[in-house]
């Protein structure tokens, strides 16, 4: 039964009610997305007073993704324990505890730190916000919803680098940090009056202690291995243990989650192959994102010389743009098929992302704006729909369970993407750049062309998830499902 509370703010706000309760949990979204990506176009700043390469450098994303990653697994019980009210709190506090860390940080190692509490925050957030507009709505109404969710998601990496160009040309990088602290506080104060307390039916569950620490053990471990193999070969002593460690504790976790009567993540869950394709789609998705966040500032400011502003601004024109675009989409979700929207999504994707390819030092700011724009609509066609139909194929009592581990692994992928991204273009300078010569513009034009194609060649197989969707497809709306 609701709580006493949850019905008074019914009564109080009316119809509307679920879309001021959306709006809270989606600008703590945003808050989160638009601070992660603000850092990118301060990289070089960072690296310079840090006196740090790229690859360190890459250690501020890599622990914020990890972070955030393994913090979704929690959101669930959390929102058993303290209902979505106090999660969605003690989430931003982390965020915002971080945030004020990273701009008063004297040291890159607390940088790192910095971006592992906004991490956590974040991964709370994510799924929570999901889940929370996903119940909130009914479900003629969730193709919206998500899209409301989705431009969150994508317009965080949109808006962000420009933000953070602009504040790191004319004020400090420190600054991207403490920016968004006043939005966080924003949202919190906002997700204090809104958001609903715990179900009174709801009963506190068992934190799945060792099932978190093997996975925070494998998932760090990856990271580590990836990062190092940079480095030196896969099977050296730094780079092999923790790829075996990191399986080893994958097996680990399924084993015991398997068996155990609370489980951290239900695994059950999974024998449904339509959610499985929908997850594949998700990590696809993610990592065509975050790969081009990660690389087209770098190339921007690398091969084109351009200010941290000038690179933010070449995300601009798909930001404004996807403002407009989610909400049409979420619409559509409502009215015809989910896999439709994912395919003709992922085609644009791959199409814009091969046309980017091609962009060398003279390439002029329209055309290549215009080609990421294109990049991005196909990405705000893929995300509502593809949550919309994921949350679907599960019954509701599962919904925050499924939204917790699809966003899991969506961020691994995208934490994945990122560290192969930097591990491709650390090998494709090496190739391309003779020893002792200096980077210059001309000598690392192919190096990012071959990273773009062959990010453009990898998403190509998030087809074949969506072909299948496309297969069983029985005449059903995208909000309807086998659970239902």
């Amino acid at each position: 039964m609701a709580s006493a509370r949850n019905i008074a703010l019914q009564e109080r706000f009316g119809p509307s009610y679920k879309w001021l309760a959306g709006f809270a949990v989606v600008l703590g979204l945003l808050t989160t997305i638009l601070s992660s990506t603000m850092i990118n176009v301060a990289l070089t700043d960072i690296m310079a007073e840090f006196s740090i390469t790229q690859a360190s450098a890459q250690w501020m994303a890599t622990a914020f993704l990890c972070a955030c990653s393994v913090s979704m697994l929690t959101t669930s019980w959390l929102m058993k324990v303290g209902g979505a009210r106090t999660a969605f709190i003690a989430a931003s506090a982390l965020f915002c505890l971080g945030s004020l860390l990273g701009y008063i940080a004297p040291l890159f190692e607390w940088l790192i730190a910095a971006r592992v509490l906004q991490g956590i925050g974040a991964g709370i957030l994510q799924p929570l916000s999901m889940s929370l507009v996903f119940i909130l709505f009914p479900p003629e109404m969730r193709g919206r919803a998500m899209g409301l969710f989705g431009m969150g998601v994508v317009t965080g990496p949109a808006v962000g680098p420009v933000v953070g160009g602009i504040i790191t040309d004319h004020l400090d990088w420190s600054m991207t940090f403490l920016a968004v602290v006043p939005l966080t506080l924003i949202s919190a104060f906002l997700g204090w009056i809104l958001l609903p307390n715990k179900q009174d039916e709801e009963a506190a569950e068992k934190l799945n202690v060792i099932s978190l620490a093997l996975i925070i053990l494998a998932t760090s471990c990856l990271l580590i291995g990836l990062s190092e193999s940079q480095f030196h070969d896969l099977a050296s002593v730094q780079v092999l243990p923790f790829l075996l460690i990191s399986l080893l504790a994958f097996c680990l976790f399924i084993t015991r989650d398997i068996k155990s009567p609370s489980p951290l993540v239900k695994l059950s869950m999974f024998r449904n192959p339509l959610l499985v394709a929908s997850a594949a789609i998700g990590v696809f998705t993610t990592s065509g994102l975050f790969s081009t966040v990660y690389s087209l500032p770098l190339f921007t400011r690398t091969v084109q010389e351009a200010t941290a502003t000038d690179a933010g601004l070449i995300l601009f024109p798909a930001g404004i743009a996807l403002v407009f675009i989610f909400p049409i989409v979420g619409r559509l979700v409502d009215a015809m098929p989910a896999f439709i929207l994912i395919l003709v999504g992922q085609v644009l994707f791959i199409v814009s992302v091969v046309a980017i390819s091609y962009a060398d030092q003279t390439t002029a700011y329209w055309p290549l704006a215009l080609l990421v724009l294109a990049s991005r609509i196909g990405l705000g066609a893929i995300m509502p729909s593809n949550s919309t139909f994921a949350l679907s194929t599960v019954s509701p009592e599962m919904v925050t369970q499924a939204s917790g581990a699809i966003n899991f692994v969506r961020m691994i992928g995208g934490t994945i993407a990122v560290n192969l991204t930097a591990l491709l273009i650390t090998a494709k300078t090496e190739n391309y750049i003779p020893s002792g010569a200096a980077p210059t513009p001309e000598l690392l034009t192919p190096v990012f062309q071959d990273v773009f194609l062959i990010t453009a060649i990898l998403f190509c197989f998030a087809l074949v998830p969506s072909l299948y969707i496309a297969s069983t497809y029985k005449g059903r709306w995208a909000q309807k499902s086998p659970a239902e």
